[in-house]
């Protein structure tokens, strides 16, 4: 999905990771023995580069080795020890940090990300550094959070979401319309509201109404969750969600349309599934709906190229 970034990996490349890792051309499998020469190497020749890169550490476990790097990577970005650094880096986290994040605290001065967060949160915020100096943003960046008095994680979150509406102009600027498919009348609504604050038109109705004149430019799936035990019915038959099916009809009654599907309870499993039914973007709640939207303002882009 991204041509514009030079990805720097460390951790498992296996099952989510490597979903992830699918969206990137230009990945660089890094080890204990040159993650941090390679770090060192993009950094002094980041004034000098034409493609951005950042460091992604992928995290499957609390006690994994990785988090060792993470907290020595610590004092490349500590506040006050007089460097800028100029490669961003991520912290990705596997399905046991889910709940427990303040098990095993990591540093405040790191930016970290749920892997389910690959559309809404990880990808707009590795945007920021696509067409822009890494060096003046990073300045940037720490002069407003001298003045603002917040943590750096905080910081960062901040920055990226005002970068985010910044660019999202365009998109509600070319009369979009969504087509919502929810089971309850309050979560339709409470989407139309939504992306009525972004200026984007919308069209609501129920799974089993489909009988409809329009040419959406993107469709919102976000249906009731079922039981866990259901979940993992569905999965190990043949027959597969109802979700699914319902993305497979829409995929092929609206094969233009971008399909956005919403999940309350992320497993990697069931998203496989959602994925090759043809969901474009999926994302758990809570999530964070400019970020989904830049998203699919690239995939847009990338689809046109």
């Amino acid at each position: 999905m991204s041509d514009s970034i030079s990805i720097g990996w460390y951790g498992p490349s296996n099952d989510y990771w490597g979903w992830i890792l699918g969206h990137f051309r230009d990945v660089t499998l890094l080890t204990d023995r040159n993650v941090e020469d390679w770090l060192a190497f993009q950094s002094q020749a980041s004034d000098h580069a034409s493609q951005a890169s950042a460091l992604l550490i992928a995290i499957d476990s609390r006690v994994e080795p990785e988090i060792g790097l993470v907290k020595r990577l610590e004092q490349n970005v500590a506040p006050g020890n007089g460097a800028v650094r100029t490669v961003p880096t991520g912290v990705l986290l596997g399905d046991d940090w889910v709940g427990h994040r303040r098990t095993n605290p990591l540093p405040e001065t790191l930016l970290t990300f749920y892997w389910y967060e690959l559309y809404d949160r990880l990808m707009p915020w590795l945007g920021d550094f696509s067409n822009v100096s890494l060096e003046s943003q990073a300045m940037e960046t720490q002069t407003a959070g001298s003045k603002r008095k917040v943590s750096p994680r905080v910081q960062r979150v901040i920055d990226t979401s005002l970068s985010i509406e910044s660019r999202l102009g365009c998109f509600a600027n070319a009369g979009q319309l969504a087509l919502v498919i929810a089971e309850t009348a309050a979560t339709r609504q409470l989407w139309c509201e939504t992306l009525g604050r972004h200026e984007i038109r919308s069209v609501a109705t129920s799974p089993q109404n489909l009988s409809l004149w329009t040419k959406p430019d993107f469709i919102v799936i976000d249906l009731e969750s079922e039981p866990l035990e259901v979940r993992n019915q569905h999965v190990n038959s043949e027959e597969g969600r109802p979700e699914e099916k319902l993305i497979e009809k829409l995929a092929r009654q609206f094969p233009d349309s971008a399909l956005l599907v919403a999940d309350a309870f992320p497993r990697w499993e069931n998203w496989l599934n959602l994925n090759r039914a043809g969901a474009d973007i999926l994302f758990a709640k809570p999530f964070q709906l400019t970020g989904i939207l830049d998203t699919l303002v690239r995939f847009r882009r990338k689809a046109e190229h």
